[in-house]
């Protein structure tokens, strides 16, 4: 398979040897094309919430990370890492990693947007960037584990 042959090649780096397998890359990939749709989802809810319904970038920020948190739990928790752990333990943790997401997202959104001027959707961009390695390692490690 494809993600064996690359796992190979990159588990010969020392660094990445831990950390590099052929599940894990796998892992990230289906972790990858659910972030995207998650983005996705998220970028369109944005825009119809600040631009069309006339929330502030806050507002519509923490909305549509409301509505996206169920959509990325259960297609991660299925699809992403394939897991069949208990459900009840999951969420709880999930929730919590979601507060503190949702919490940086936020402060990322308003510095960038209300003290830098930056355009609220490039912004969304470095607040998603930010929030997408530390997810992954949590996710595989602790929740979905």
């Amino acid at each position: 398979m494809i993600f064996d042959s690359i796992a190979d090649k990159l588990s010969r780096v020392k660094f990445l040897s831990r950390f590099v397998t052929a599940e894990s890359l796998g892992q990230f990939c289906r972790y990858a094309v659910t972030g995207l749709s998650s983005a996705a989802i998220e970028f369109t809810l944005l825009y119809v919430f600040r631009d069309i319904a006339g929330l502030s970038v806050v507002m519509s920020n923490s909305i549509a990370l409301g509505i996206v948190f169920w959509f990325n739990f259960f297609v991660n928790r299925i699809w992403s890492f394939k897991s069949t752990g208990n459900l009840k333990r999951q969420l709880p943790m999930y929730f919590a990693l979601f507060v503190f997401n949702l919490a940086a997202s936020d402060i990322i959104m308003y510095l960038l947007t209300e003290k830098l001027r930056m355009v609220y959707l490039l912004a969304k961009i470095f607040a998603i960037g930010a929030i997408v390695g530390w997810n992954f390692i949590i996710y595989r490690k602790v929740i979905f584990k």
